[in-house]
């Protein structure tokens, strides 16, 4: 318990005292110098979830510094995903190796990122069958970023289907991907009120950049072999871990949504498919339940070291100039960063 609240600390601190590094550092820092009332932090002021600005409001009741809303934003979010990860990993440590590398690129994305740290919490809920404080979470959450929404449907997914059933979504998902059907269904929300500017421009957006984040063979292979072990493990870690089809049946989720949507609809795959993906490190490290020798656990450990190493490179590969090197208050203060 000592070594892991030194590593929240660690960790929380880490991305707390950073300055000008990640992804959004202007946006969110402008929008935390215009909050200066309680009507400024309205969504219609500020464009933002009207939970996060209150939370920038809360912060500036006391200090104009901006690093301190970025310590409690990193105590918080890493408070509830620590939590998380402590209640449905085996194994606590490398599970938040894994997942601190996996969202190392998204670490600007205060909103989103504060909205998954709750929902991964909520899992809980479902384990517990207690459905009306999952929906509290979830709702708690899309008042931090709305896509949160997307989350509902997790609490059905603590069942166990078929693994050919499984398999055929996952290969149905990925030919009906490679189609217009995705697009044209999305494009039909258009015609739906307020939503239908939204829904085009990120069609618009997500036609302009399919080419980008489309299906890759490095992504396919990874998504098809991680599966396939994920489901083959499942007959005997459902022993161990009673909740393991909920977790796998998320992650598929995910899985659906990136094949449908990554030649359409990039952003349900960049933002609302991470919901799902942040499953990923917890059901890698609970492979390691499959052995029973000393010497095979630390071939895997080593493996997820590893691992980690190429999901952190992986992760900041779109913007690794944002990132590389850290600049923090305290580390690489003097270097210039271009964010423009």
């Amino acid at each position: 318990m000592t070594f892991l609240i030194l590593t929240y600390l660690l960790i929380s601190f880490q991305i707390g005292l950073r300055w000008e590094t990640g992804t959004d550092w202007i946006p969110y820092l402008v929008h935390f110098e215009s909050i200066d009332t309680i009507e400024s932090t309205s969504p219609l002021n500020t464009g933002m979830e009207f939970g996060y600005s209150i939370l920038c409001w809360l912060v500036k009741l006391f200090t104009n510094k901006y690093t301190l809303l970025l310590i409690v934003h990193s105590l918080i979010y890493y408070a509830f995903i620590f939590k998380g990860i402590k209640k449905l990993s085996p194994y606590i440590f490398p599970s938040i190796l894994l997942f601190y590398a996996f969202t190392m690129g998204v670490m600007g994305s205060h909103r989103q990122l504060l909205a998954i740290s709750f929902v991964l919490y909520s899992i809980k809920f479902i384990i517990n069958r207690d459905i009306y404080r999952f929906f509290g979470c979830i709702l708690f959450a899309t008042a931090f970023h709305t896509t949160a929404i997307i989350c509902i449907p997790i609490y059905f997914l603590n069942t166990s289907w078929n693994k050919y059933l499984l398999m055929g979504l996952i290969f149905g998902a990925f030919l009906l991907g490679r189609t217009s059907l995705p697009y044209d269904a999305f494009k039909v929300l258009s015609s739906f009120g307020g939503v239908g500017d939204k829904v085009m421009f990120y069609l618009e957006g997500g036609i302009e950049n399919a080419k980008e984040y489309s299906v890759s063979t490095i992504g396919l292979i990874k998504r098809i072999v991680f599966v396939i072990i994920f489901i083959y493990a499942r007959k005997i870690l459902t022993l161990k871990m009673p909740y393991y089809n909920l977790i796998l049946n998320t992650y598929i989720l995910g899985i659906l949504l990136y094949f449908l949507f990554s030649s359409s609809l990039t952003i349900l795959v960049s933002r609302g498919s991470l919901y799902f993906n942040m499953f990923e490190p917890i059901l890698i490290v609970s492979q390691f339940l499959l052995f029973k020798s000393h010497n095979d656990k630390i071939i895997v450990m080593l493996l997820i070291f590893f691992l980690s190493i190429l999901y952190f490179f992986q992760s900041i590969a779109q913007y690794p100039d944002l990132f590389i090197p850290y600049k923090g208050l305290f580390i690489n203060s003097e270097y210039t960063r271009d964010l423009r």
